[in-house]
């Protein structure tokens, strides 16, 4: 017990100016008990490893190959192009605002149309695209946790994005990957949460599930039944109106949490 409370924030006295969230925001009192836990399921993206340099050097690398490969494009007006095509189809397709891969195909697709290349070429390029994005670096403190939780829980991975556990050598420490690509809605959709508890044959309550997003992550996980705890790498104040939840700076506490 005492353990456990070493990793429970009042972020009363956390403030961060430079937070991203609202300062007028308040932690409330209360937190739910954690029960009985058999299976941990992770965000992967900030919270496994933080996403924005990764898609910046997928987004580069794959300009280069564009370049290179097709002589048509216009190396001044590439940026602007590839941002505008991802944006049309974006506005285009809502229905498939799930599926980032299948997004960013189809904006390759809008970019070989424009210059009279084949379409079907937009497969290889999405290939291409997934394998440097998922060049990632995790952060330190991940695979001591993952090798902790071996052999003594269960362990999911459940995104929104299009990074695959599985591809990368953390891989092995996972029973099972869940993406909203797989499941056909985004978290916080219940049907994220319920997906992973089917999964793992594991009841709701029994999950904990851990990820970065105050929405998607951490109410989308209560209101599906599960419980949660927040992994709040950069220090933010609790941002919603709802119970101020379990938090964690790293996964070193998690562990320390579990102990």
């Amino acid at each position: 017990r005492r353990q456990r409370q070493m990793c429970i924030r009042d972020r009363s006295k956390d403030h961060n100016p430079d937070s991203t969230y609202p300062s007028h925001f308040s932690p409330m009192k209360s937190k739910a008990v954690l029960k009985e836990i058999q299976a941990i399921s992770f965000d992967l993206d900030d919270t496994l490893w933080q996403t924005a340099p990764v898609i910046k050097n997928a987004q580069t690398m794959i300009k280069k190959q564009i370049l290179e490969e097709f002589q048509q494009f216009n190396p001044e007006t590439l940026d602007e192009e590839f941002m505008e095509s991802l944006v049309l189809v974006r506005e285009e397709n809502p229905e498939i605002h799930h599926n980032l891969t299948e997004m960013r195909r189809l904006s390759f697709v809008k970019m070989l149309q424009n210059y009279g290349y084949d379409t079907n070429l937009s497969h290889g390029l999405i290939e291409k695209f997934l394998h440097f994005r998922h060049e990632v670096t995790l952060y330190p403190d991940v695979e001591e946790c993952l090798r902790f939780l071996q052999g003594k829980y269960k362990v999911a991975s459940l995104t929104n994005g299009n990074a695959n556990v599985m591809r990368l050598e953390i891989g092995k420490y996972f029973d099972v990957h869940l993406s909203s690509e797989e499941v056909g809605v985004k978290k916080p959709d219940r049907m994220m949460f319920h997906k992973v508890s089917r999964s793992l044959d594991i009841p709701h309550e029994l999950i904990l599930h851990v990820g970065d997003n105050p929405v998607d992550d951490v109410q989308g996980a209560v209101d599906a039944g599960l419980q949660t705890i927040w992994i709040n790498r950069s220090q933010n104040p609790w941002p919603l109106d709802s119970a101020d939840p379990h938090e964690i700076r790293d996964l070193n506490e998690l562990i320390e949490f579990l102990s």
